[in-house]
């Protein structure tokens, strides 16, 4: 009886997530999102067949590497809060359920075009923390990014084009994001120069020189409101 029970809540739990997909919040070329069955919840979708980073057999799928990659972000307050993953058997339709923002939360701009001004600034400026936790994150346009309604503070949603990075790729994640940030400050002649200081330390094999000057350069960055 308890097993046919929990066939029967999983199936009218799984009519209602169908009604709610029929109704997105939003919609791109590899996922949906739309309510959750959860108050205070929203769940992305994958569109596509999820095999893993790899594609092989019994490979971990890729939705558990965006979710952690997520949960880091989340930790830093600048992601909302993952809250379950879920995969199904061939990796199609697997999903991530996360905290529902758009209370405090709004997108600014067109959503295919890219973060200008104050709001690129900060954004970089999240790219840059995240770079020296050890994560790269990519695909930054507006439809990805949402902004506090009061304080402009960016949150960063889909972790799809991300990865974790160490070593002369972590100079190089938290290089760009900083050099970004000048330039999107109005001092790209710095942000060029900055550049290329470290870019030149690591084409020379000191990689810890160039984080050391990366730090440095992110830290001026950081001081930019």
């Amino acid at each position: 009886m308890r097993a046919a029970g929990a066939l029967i809540n999983e199936y009218l739990r799984e009519g209602k997530l169908a009604a709610n997909r029929s109704k997105p919040i939003g919609e791109g070329g590899n996922a949906v999102v739309y309510a959750s069955d959860l108050p205070g919840n929203v769940i992305k979708q994958m569109s596509y067949q999820d095999q893993g980073k790899f594609g092989l057999p019994g490979d971990k799928p890729k939705v558990i590497d965006e979710a952690n990659l997520q949960a880091i972000a989340a930790e830093m307050g600048i992601a909302p809060r993952v809250a379950a993953v879920e995969t199904f058997r061939g990796g199609i339709g697997n999903r991530i359920e996360m905290e529902d923002v758009r209370d405090n939360f709004e997108l600014h701009g067109n959503q295919i075009s890219y973060p200008t001004g104050i709001d690129a600034v900060r954004v970089d400026q999240q790219l840059g923390q995240m770079a020296l936790k050890g994560v790269r994150l990519e695909d930054r346009h507006n439809g990805n990014i949402m902004y506090n309604k009061m304080t402009g503070r960016p949150l960063q949603l889909d972790f799809g084009i991300a990865d974790r990075v160490s070593g002369a790729d972590q100079v190089q994640a938290l290089t760009e994001a900083t050099a970004d940030g000048f330039s999107a400050a109005g001092i790209g002649d710095v942000g060029d120069i900055f550049r290329a200081t470290v870019y030149d330390l690591l084409e020379g094999g000191q990689v810890s020189e160039a984080m050391d000057v990366a730090k440095q350069g992110f830290s001026r960055l950081q001081k930019i409101k």
